[in-house]
């Protein structure tokens, strides 16, 4: 699969998606449907005519920080984070260096999206944003 279709235009690495990975449901919102109701999607891709959010004038765009901001601290939410820090990391070393970083660090558990306590339960440790000390 191309490595530009699982990173999304807003800095997500599709391919760390439990739909992806264990139920093969969803692509990536470049190859699937489910960007459909995707304000950040329709902004860049279909309105702008751009790949990343990166390309942007207003790059980042307060939709996109408050979409990064969601659940702040909280694991998992991390995955939105660092959708800034990952656009600005495709754009200094491209999308599929990037794609073995982000790979490598799903792999090690370093990254993923929504993730979950072994109940099932939403993750809501702190993440690894914050800092720990006080």
């Amino acid at each position: 699969m191309d490595k530009k279709a699982l990173a999304s235009p807003c800095g997500i690495f599709c391919a760390a998606c439990p739909r992806f990975n264990k139920y093969g449901i969803c692509k990536g919102c470049r190859a699937d449907t489910f960007h459909d109701t995707c304000e950040i999607y329709d902004c860049c891709v279909r309105i702008g005519g751009m790949e990343f959010c990166f390309e942007c004038n207003l790059f980042p765009c307060q939709r996109l920080k408050t979409f990064s901001n969601y659940h702040p601290g909280e694991n998992f939410a991390h995955y939105r984070h660092m959708v800034i820090d990952n656009l600005l990391k495709i754009k200094e070393i491209g999308v599929e260096n990037w794609y073995v970083i982000m790979n490598q660090k799903f792999i090690q558990g370093e990254y993923g999206i929504q993730q979950r306590n072994p109940d099932g339960s939403f993750d809501t440790s702190p993440c690894p944003c914050c800092s720990t000390t006080k």
